[in-house]
C-alpha cells in the first residue's frame, strides 16, 4: 500500500510540476534569492557604502532572474505558511535603518489606495527591504524542503505576490539605493 507521503509528494520526473520546480530559470532565481537573504541576515558590521553597492547588485539580479521564471498553477488550495516572524522582520528593518541612517528616508508618490492622498509620502528603504526579505525567505525555506508540490505552490505564491506588491517594493528600494550609489553617498559620514 502506498503511503500518504508518496501519494502527496512524490512525483515522477518529467511531470509538469517536476519540470517547473527544477527548471534552470527557477533554480537560478532560488540561488539569487538565497544569496540576497544570506546577505541581509549577515549585516552586522556592514558599512553603508558596501550595503548600498551589494543591495543594488542583489536587487538587480533578483529582478532580472525573476522575469525569466515560467508560469505554474497551484497544486493545493491554501498558500504555504509564512516562516519569517514579526520579530525577525523588525530586527532586519532596524539593522538596515541603522546602516543607512538619514539616507534611509525617501519620498515616493502616494498610491491611489493610500489614506494619505498627498502627492509625496515619506517612506523608508528599510521597510521595502525587510518586506522583500520576508517574501524571499518564506519562499526559499519552503523550496528547500524538497517537496515538489510545496515548492511549486511557493513559487506560484511568490509570483502572485510579486504582481501584488513585492515587485514594486524591490524596484522602489533599488531606485532609492541607485540614487545613493551614483551620488557616492556614505551613510556613515552623514549626521
Amino acid at each position: 500500500m502506498l503511503s500518504f507521503y508518496y501519494l502527496c509528494f512524490m512525483r515522477e520526473e518529467n511531470t509538469p510540476v517536476h519540470n517547473y520546480v527544477y527548471s534552470n530559470a527557477l533554480v537560478e532565481f532560488v540561488r539569487a534569492a538565497n544569496e540576497c537573504c544570506f546577505f541581509l541576515e549577515e549585516l552586522k558590521g556592514t558599512e553603508g557604502k558596501a550595503f548600498i553597492a551589494n543591495s543594488v547588485r542583489h536587487l538587480a539580479d533578483l529582478y532580472a532572474l525573476f522575469l525569466k521564471i515560467g508560469e505554474t498553477e497551484p497544486v493545493f488550495d491554501s498558500p504555504p505558511e509564512p516562516t519569517v516572524t514579526e520579530q525577525e522582520w523588525s530586527a532586519l528593518f532596524q539593522k538596515i535603518a541603522g546602516i543607512l541612517g538619514p539616507s534611509n528616508d525617501t519620498l515616493r508618490v502616494a498610491a491611489e489606495d493610500e489614506f494619505d492622498r498627498s502627492e509625496l509620502v515619506s517612506h523608508t528603504i528599510s521597510e521595502d527591504m525587510a518586506d522583500l526579505y520576508q517574501e524571499l525567505r518564506d519562499f526559499t525555506v519552503i523550496y528547500s524542503r524538497g517537496l515538489e508540490e510545496l515548492m511549486n505552490d511557493a513559487a506560484w505564491e511568490l509570483k502572485a505576490r510579486f504582481f501584488e506588491h513585492w515587485g514594486t517594493k524591490l524596484l522602489r528600494a533599488l531606485s532609492a539605493l541607485h540614487l545613493l550609489y551614483v551620488n557616492d553617498v556614505d551613510p556613515s559620514m552623514e549626521e
